[in-house]
């Protein structure tokens, strides 16, 4: 059968994942300053720490339970790691300053994603599926506004907003509802097996692994392994004519 559904995912796929480092800055520069207001004296060193340990529980959450922590509950993870007994405005400002970090910093699409993504979505259904850490959906959905390509998409299904993440059946049928197709005629195209590949594979769907992000942390991960893809790309320029093969 013919390909009716297109999903993407966002990071490493869509988009890469540059401005993280002045995302970071910005954040601590608002921790720092709220921690000095509730009278706390901080050492970068003591940031950094925090910011990885509040990962590590992120991806624990996110292997094990299959949906993505909020930015809140993240934030009032972090100042507990900090030991310091935040008040509501501290939690505020900092939530704020996670979540909307990436307008002030944001990443690039990939090359060819937009022009690809447009050409493909003058015959097909395109919906975005993607988990959401620090920057929930309605800031991902500015992003991608600012940048012209959110017209393309028909439906998005972000973790924060379903409550699940990838590989959950839900994430997959919620940016299909609209499509009125089966399973059978959708692929998805995203940066990771466990996740993106799987999750698609299980619901029905044809799937790409895309590894056309040079900084993408999952390359290396999937260099030379075997996947349940049925494509690997490293570039958007090669998607069209993967599709038309089916």
């Amino acid at each position: 059968m013919p390909i009716q559904a297109i999903t993407i995912d966002f990071w490493n796929t869509l988009y890469d994942s540059q401005g993280g480092e002045g995302r970071d800055k910005d954040r601590f520069t608002t921790v720092m300053h709220n921690a000095t207001r509730l009278g706390h004296s901080l050492e970068a060193s003591n940031l950094k720490a925090a910011q990885k340990r509040a990962w590590e529980h992120f991806n624990i959450v996110w292997r094990e339970e299959k949906r993505t922590p909020s930015t809140r509950s993240m934030v009032e993870f972090f100042w507990q790691e900090l030991r310091i007994n935040a008040d509501a405005e501290a939690i505020d400002e900092v939530t704020r300053s996670f979540e909307e970090g990436i307008l002030q910093h944001p990443p690039a699409l990939l090359a060819g994603a937009k022009e690809t993504v447009r050409l493909l979505a003058e015959q097909h259904y395109i919906a975005l599926i993607s988990d959401t850490a620090f920057s929930p959906g309605r800031v991902l959905r500015q992003v991608m506004e600012h940048d012209g390509i959110a017209e393309y998409f028909s439906a998005f299904s972000f973790s924060d907003e379903t409550g699940v993440s990838k590989p959950h059946e839900l994430a997959y049928r919620t940016a299909l509802n609209g499509a009125n197709c089966p399973a059978a005629t959708g692929v998805h195209i995203g940066d990771i097996e466990r996740t993106d590949i799987e999750g698609a594979k299980n619901f029905g769907m044809r799937a790409i692994l895309f590894a056309g992000d040079p900084h993408g942390r999952m390359n290396d991960e999937h260099k030379d392994q075997p996947t349940r893809a049925d494509a690997r790309t490293e570039s958007w320029a090669d998607v069209p004519d993967l599709i038309g093969r089916w």
